[in-house]
């Protein structure tokens, strides 16, 4: 129930606000043009927030991610908002430079290009030389007035919020509206100070210094502020522009190669990866010089990774998760893929729905088996990841941002590759990384240990289980207990035979693969170029018995 000193201060708070009242006329003006009262298509939607500016075409490309929040056509027509506006005048831009530099920009640049580069509703992109150096850079300039704008227009989103705060509910359909605008405040933010775009160059272009051919712009510090960027400038061709790249002789499939690996290490190893890999981020510029090519070497190019705004952080137990992921679909493993879902989502708390584990893992196994018998090539990754996102929903779980922007943007760089060759698949991208990382992050002496200490414990646990048995039906014979038995096989005494044996394997298994460890591990003699012959093949033997007991599990003996 509302109380009345929060009516007033709403109240209040709107009496005060003497810009709202011609802001909130645009936006009721611009929803009666949208005629929304009819029903709003996603394709309307899209029109409504281009039409109504810079902050809800930001709303819209964050909600583009939340297919949680809004159906996955919504999600899909909201990842084509690109806020591309028509330049303010160049004396605007000269005006915010001379506050910058002390009254005078031509201390900093000798000359500035008049015509923008690029136009967008937060900033404008200027080609412009250094005073000092003769280098060539690009200059990014917040447009006046964008921060007050956006300001504003948070605060009428947020009046609404308290408005409805009023009635007890901020819930419309389970979209929990002040969850939005928080997300909306931290971004735009965040999007509105270049400093954080500047520090984002310089961590993104550490991570990508190791990769041969694949590189960002370099930030200029020492010109720039929250209002002003100034980068490297990159010439080169747009990977929007596929027919020209071909015509400069660069090989579409191998730079297309090159950007997959480098996102799947930005996300597994860096864990701080470009959120927006759409074909417009992308520049390709020659890798050789003039002199090279004439001596008939071939360019391979340069891939530059550009606009590094909008930027995805996981944490090293996310990235732990995701590459198990990965690993879980390559190895059609459904129990695990569905235990790693529980693990990093959480169960949605809504009433009348609940956590259905069984439904969960019988829908991801129908998943995995329906695309591993389709060739990756010809698969559509953004169906399998909207098919992923709904099994998750329908089994009322709830992934973290983190990871639906990791699939937006890998739904994004599968359109990019496309454009590029259609030869180019992500998944068989994935897969090809998952076994280089694993080959070149294996230890054996680690893997052993790890190995010999998953064994130990399952065998501790296999010791224990005669008594835990006991403990079972110890309970249930005093009534402390109800055992419900669901039994659908036709002769269920030789199923629990079968069981029985494998345990056995296993616990052989395991007394081999500790006994041959330890072996191993103490030196101990007669050794075969250099490796004790003991632990050697006790090591190989306790291997092709487990390989042995997984054949035998998948026939069903």
């Amino acid at each position: 129930m509302a109380r009345a000193k929060d009516v007033a201060k709403l109240l209040r708070g709107g009496v005060n606000d003497k810009t709202s009242p011609a802001r909130l006329a645009e936006i009721m003006k611009a929803l009666r043009h949208a005629e929304i009262a009819k029903g709003i298509t996603p394709e309307k939607l899209v029109s409504l927030l281009e039409e109504l500016g810079p902050t809800f075409i930001k709303l819209g490309q964050i909600l583009s991610a939340r297919s949680d929040m809004l159906p996955q056509e919504y999600c899909n027509a909201l990842q084509t908002l690109r806020s591309s506006t028509t330049p303010e005048p160049f004396s605007l831009v000269e005006r915010r430079l001379r506050d910058l530099y002390d009254g005078d920009w031509h201390d900093v640049f000798s000359d500035i290009a008049a015509e923008p580069l690029g136009s967008a509703s937060i900033a404008q992109v200027y080609k412009a030389t250094l005073a000092e150096s003769g280098e060539t850079v690009a200059i990014k300039i917040r447009r006046d007035h964008v921060r007050q704008d956006m300001v504003r227009d948070i605060a009428l989103m947020r009046r609404a919020s308290d408005l409805l705060n009023l009635t007890g509910s901020t819930m419309i359909q389970g979209v929990d509206i002040n969850v939005v605008i928080d997300e909306l405040d931290r971004t735009v933010r965040e999007e509105i100070d270049f400093n954080v775009e500047r520090e984002n160059l310089e961590r993104f272009g550490r991570g990508l210094a190791t990769e041969p051919g694949v590189t960002c712009p370099k930030a200029y510090d020492e010109y720039s502020d929250e209002t002003v960027l100034v980068m490297e400038f990159v010439d080169g061709l747009s990977l929007e522009h596929v027919d020209e790249l071909r015509e400069a002789g660069y090989n579409l499939r191998e730079i297309g190669d090159r950007i997959a690996n480098s996102f799947m290490r930005q996300m597994v190893e860096n864990g701080f990866y470009h959120a927006d890999p759409h074909s417009a981020n992308f520049i390709v510029r020659p890798a050789l010089s003039d002199e090279e090519c004439a001596a008939g070497k071939k360019d391979p190019g340069e891939v530059v990774w550009i606009d590094c705004g909008m930027m995805g952080e996981l944490s090293p137990y996310e990235r732990r998760l995701f590459f198990e992921m990965m690993k879980a679909m390559i190895a059609q493993d459904s129990h695990r893929l569905t235990n790693l879902f529980v693990e990093w989502g959480r169960v949605k708390d809504m009433p009348g729905k609940s956590f259905d584990y069984s439904a969960l893992l019988q829908d991801l196994s129908a998943l995995v088996n329906r695309y591993s018998s389709e060739d990756a090539h010809s698969m559509d990754v953004a169906q399998l990841l909207n098919d992923i996102m709904g099994i998750l929903d329908h089994a009322n779980v709830i992934m973290p941002q983190s990871f639906v922007m990791l699939v937006r943007g890998l739904a994004s760089l599968q359109g990019t590759l496309i454009s590029l060759s259609p030869e180019i698949s992500i998944l068989a991208v994935v897969e090809r990384y998952v076994k280089s990382y694993f080959v070149r992050n294996f230890d054996l002496i680690d893997e052993a240990e790890d190995r010999v200490f998953t064994s130990m414990a399952a065998a501790d646990k296999a010791l224990h289980l005669p008594e835990r048995i006991s403990n079972v039906l110890d309970m249930t014979e005093k009534g402390r207990l109800r055992i419900k038995f669901d039994v659908e096989a036709p002769r269920p005494m030789e199923k629990i035979g079968h069981i029985i044996d494998r345990l056995s394997l296993s616990m052989i298994t395991a007394g081999l693969f500790v006994g041959s460890s330890l072996i191993y591990s103490a030196g101990m003699e007669p050794k075969l170029f250099g490796v004790p012959v003991i632990g050697f093949f006790g090591f190989i033997g306790a291997a092709v018995l487990s390989v042995y007991i997984v054949v035998k599990i998948r026939k069903g003996q």
